[in-house]
């Protein structure tokens, strides 16, 4: 079975840390049905992807701004290397 989706907003979010990046992430409603969700095209292996439905379009907005938020900070994190204090 063919799944449909109707692209309702698209985002993107650049210069992340310590890698310049830019990646895109959609809010999606599913035909039929009408579920909301994310979409999201690249992630961080430490960071999990919104999961589940949105009760509104701005739930999923919101979940997408706060996934890459922890992705930026996971990848501070991969790569801070704090001197060493002797």
């Amino acid at each position: 079975m063919v799944n449909v989706v109707e692209i309702l907003l698209e985002l993107e979010a650049s210069n992340f840390n310590n890698t310049g990046r830019s990646t895109r992430g959609r809010v999606v409603r599913t035909i039929p049905g009408g579920d909301l969700s994310c979409q999201v095209d690249d992630g961080i292996k430490s960071v999990a992807e919104p999961q589940g439905t949105y009760d509104s379009i701005d739930d999923a907005r919101n979940a997408l701004i706060e996934y890459w938020g922890k992705c930026n900070i996971a990848l501070q994190s991969e790569f801070w290397k704090p001197k060493l204090s002797g």
